[in-house]
């Protein structure tokens, strides 16, 4: 895959570490969503994307979908892009199953995430749409 240029503003990417202090903050969509979205745009725009995932992030807060939710993830893009994964990526499983951007695992619209959803999200117990991994591309408004 061909990395999209960097837009101007950006001045560093947004790694799997920088990804903790953001996601604890309070957002009306969801503490997940924004940050995620904006790595998975990084990573889709970088040159170097293994660099974004090679550092652990670390933390000792009580929110157990955390690192879970950035494992999963950065599983799933490096899966798609042949990157090598580093070792904290498996450490971290959800302890049950859950939607990424929340709702009901058990509804319609989570049977359809489920069956839509990157290979990796089984593993990590935490479920995403596989259209996430396009943020930032061409392929974003593909095929919807």
């Amino acid at each position: 895959m061909t990395a999209l240029p960097a837009p101007r503003w950006t001045y560093r990417l947004l790694s799997a570490r920088d990804l903790l202090a953001e996601m604890e903050v309070p957002d009306i969509r969801g503490p997940f969503s924004v940050p995620l979205s904006q790595f998975v745009m990084d990573w889709n725009w970088s040159d170097h994307p293994a660099d974004l995932i090679h550092e652990a992030p670390v933390y000792e807060g009580g929110n157990q979908l955390l690192l879970p939710s950035i494992a999963a993830v950065a599983h799933a893009l490096a899966d798609r892009d042949g990157v090598a994964l580093p070792g904290w990526v498996s450490k971290h499983r959800a302890p049950e199953d859950v939607l990424l951007f929340g709702g009901n695992m058990y509804s319609k619209l989570g049977e359809w995430i489920r069956n839509h959803a990157p290979p990796a999200c089984e593993y990590h117990r935490v479920w995403f749409d596989a259209y996430l991994l396009d943020k930032g591309t061409p392929h974003q408004w593909l095929d919807l």
